[in-house]
């Protein structure tokens, strides 16, 4: 069999990488581009592409490789319920408009966008509106565009995180059976969670130095004890970072992790924050094949903007027979099956600059150790 070439703007933590390699497909991974250093050391210790971009603003796309999937994350604060919503006139909005050219150029045989899901209501949907235009309008072949906001709880792990996804399919190959995923049952937390230790204490409190956050954690163990709720017991992933009227507190899933989350949710039972093993898989990632080569902030920065592995891996069991990459006998679904989740076991390598045992720094700490450039 042929490797799928594959290509990625906005790459991140290279979530469509991960995701067919767990899928056991042979993959040629042409280029990644991301502005961000640290995003790209990132992804060059760990997913390294035949060719990295910076800038996707300033590449020529005409030049730039082909490919059979291309994936783009592109910018979701001009979207985002949590930003000013300022759309295409956010200059982050219109890189859009860059993926949209990179599609116009090379044609891939199919492409998954993905963007926050609050892109669907903005502005009555003027923008989400205006980018399946763009891609219905695609002619020579033109595509099957289908969308869906999927929830990455829905899939495999316990972790609310709502996104919009279009896949497109392109005429001259679909198969026509493309469908997004079924939702399956949410597995239980303590899954993706360290065991407990005995040096956990859920009594615990953030630092003095982390304010909000010890507020926060103050005012959920108390409001769930009025409840008739003992959080020393049952796990619930309290928002910590979050203003007093937005933080939350869930039993036995995660709250969205998200850039400004870096530092990880409150884990109830644990009297601590996640770590960032446990961060990882809550993203669907296997800690024990990654290497973290930036700081822990860093790392839970790009942990809060990638994709969700786990979603993705389910989309493509369904894209690439219906793109006919492969056959659909080729693929098992090892989120249904609960083989993946079995498989997400153990640690990342933590190197310079930031080691492991750093992990419980305060969250306004920067790592003490030389970081890769911001």
């Amino acid at each position: 069999m042929a490797p799928i070439v594959v290509n990625t703007d906005c790459s991140g933590m290279e979530a469509p990488i991960q995701a067919l390699r767990a899928l056991d497909v042979p993959v040629k991974h042409r280029f990644s581009c991301d502005v961000c250093p640290a995003v790209r050391k990132t992804i060059a210790a760990n997913f390294p592409p035949e060719e990295m971009y910076t800038d996707i603003t300033v590449r020529d796309n005409k030049k730039a490789a082909g490919c059979d999937i291309y994936v783009a994350g592109f910018p979701c604060q001009p979207f985002s319920s949590a930003g000013l919503q300022k759309g295409f006139t956010d200059r982050r909005g219109k890189i859009f408009f860059n993926v949209l050219d990179y599609i116009k150029s090379k044609r891939p045989r199919t492409f998954i966008l993905e963007n926050v899901s609050g892109l669907v209501k903005l502005k009555q949907g003027k923008y989400f509106k205006s980018i399946l235009a763009e891609l219905n309008a695609l002619r020579n072949p033109g595509y099957n565009i289908s969308h869906q906001i999927v929830d990455t709880k829905d899939h495999g792990v316990p972790h609310s995180r709502r996104r919009i996804y279009v896949v497109g399919i392109r005429k001259d190959v679909d198969r026509g059976t493309f469908e997004f995923p079924a939702k399956i049952k949410c597995p239980s937390i303590e899954l993706f969670l360290d065991a407990k230790k005995k040096t956990d204490n859920p009594a615990a409190l953030p630092p003095n130095s982390q304010g909000t956050a010890k507020k926060n954690v103050l005012y959920w163990n108390r409001k769930l004890i009025r409840q008739g709720v003992n959080p020393a017991k049952d796990t619930y992933i309290i928002d910590v970072d979050s203003s007093a009227g937005r933080s939350k507190a869930v039993k036995g899933i995660s709250p969205c992790m998200t850039c400004s989350r870096s530092a990880g949710h409150w884990i109830s039972t644990r009297g601590r924050r996640l770590n960032k093993d446990e961060m990882l898989r809550m993203q669907g990632m296997k800690p024990s094949e990654f290497k973290c080569v930036v700081s822990l902030n860093q790392l839970g920065r790009q942990l809060g903007n990638a994709m969700s592995v786990n979603v993705l891996e389910r989309i493509f069991c369904n894209l690439l027979p219906a793109a006919g990459l492969t056959k659909a006998s080729k693929l098992e679904d090892r989120w249904a099956s609960g083989a993946a989740v079995k498989a997400l076991r153990g640690t990342a390598t933590y190197e310079s600059p930031c080691k492991r045992s750093a992990e419980e720094a305060d969250v306004e700490a920067p790592c003490k150790r030389r970081r890769t450039a911001q």
